[in-house]
Formats: structure tokens, sequence, C-alpha cells
């Protein structure tokens, strides 16, 4: 036998079930299969429309980014020789302190830029003379990072201030070293 139960403006049709369910309990039961038959048929089909609408979109604009990066990294990772910039050129030391025993080193370290801030590649660094220093080139052309790299040590303490030429071209920075 099929009832016929009016929830306000939702009519549900239970269905042959004379066992031991409460009208209460049939309606709600009638209730959530109504429910689920509206969402399921009617809601999911909007949500997964609009999910592969996003989809798309979200591909799209993916692609279009890493057309235009490959576009970006390859012209920014070709390092040039020829030129360099002296304003972006600078010089690092480190530490900026050290005991004149001839066996502890400071650092000395140029890195030559171009105008973009990128390495030049095969520049020829030197460092200033100074007799009371042992000055010891570990690169003393730049590599792919413009880094160009010098040890020193001294027996003599002091203060020293050194130029620095970049294929003959000096520096306005100096490098400052002391050794107590």
């Amino acid at each position: 036998m099929r009832q016929t139960i009016s929830v306000g403006l939702v009519i549900i049709k239970t269905h042959n079930r004379k066992d031991l369910l409460s009208p209460i309990s049939l309606i709600f039961l009638n209730l959530v299969d109504y429910f689920s038959y509206i969402f399921y048929h009617y809601l999911m089909k909007k949500v997964l429309f609009f999910l592969f609408l996003a989809l798309i979109v979200v591909a799209m604009f993916s692609g279009f980014f890493w057309l235009y990066e490959a576009q970006y990294f390859k012209t920014r990772a070709s390092v040039t020789a020829t030129s360099f910039s002296v304003e972006n050129s600078y010089v690092f030391v480190s530490p900026l302190k050290a005991p004149a025993d001839g066996k502890e080193k400071i650092r000395v370290t140029a890195f030559v830029l171009n105008n973009q801030g990128l390495g030049v590649l095969g520049k020829r660094v030197a460092l200033g003379v100074n007799d009371k220093l042992n000055i010891e080139a570990i690169q003393a052309l730049t590599d792919n990072f413009g880094k160009g790299v010098f040890d020193i040590s001294s027996i003599k303490p002091g203060e020293y201030y050194l130029e620095i030429r970049i294929d003959d071209v000096l520096l306005p920075q100096k490098a400052h070293l002391t050794f107590y």
C-alpha cells in the first residue's frame, strides 16, 4: 500500500513499508531521499560544470605563465663576458679582522656585475700590491656569478686599504682589512 504524505510544499511518497517505522521516521527518511536526489541531480551537475570550467581556466593560465617564464629564463640565463658595471660591482671582506700571525686569512671576494645585476664571466680581478700583505689569488678570473676570490694574510699588524681592479678598471670601493 502506498501513502502520500504532504509536508509543506514537499510531497513525499512512501513505499510499502509497514514494518516498525513510525510515521515521523518515514517522513525523515523520505526527506533525506528527496534532498539527496535534489543534490545529486541538480546541484552536482552545476558543481561539476563549474569545477570543470575552473580547471580549464587554471590550465590555460598556467600554460601562459610557463610559456612566459620559459622565454624570460631563456634570455635571463645568458652570461655576457664583454661589459661590466663599475657602479654595480662590489667587494666583500670576511672576516674584517684577523690576527697578524701569517696563518689566519681574510677572504676578499669581488663581485663583477653588469648593468642588470648579473655576474660577468671571465673578467680579470687584481688587488693592489702591499709588501706587508701576503695575497693569494684563489680565483683571479670571475666565474658565472662574477666572483673573484683572494685570501690575504700578514705578519705585520695594521689597517690596510686595497684597491681592486677589474681588467685594469679601478673600482670606487676599496677592501678594508685589519690585522692585529
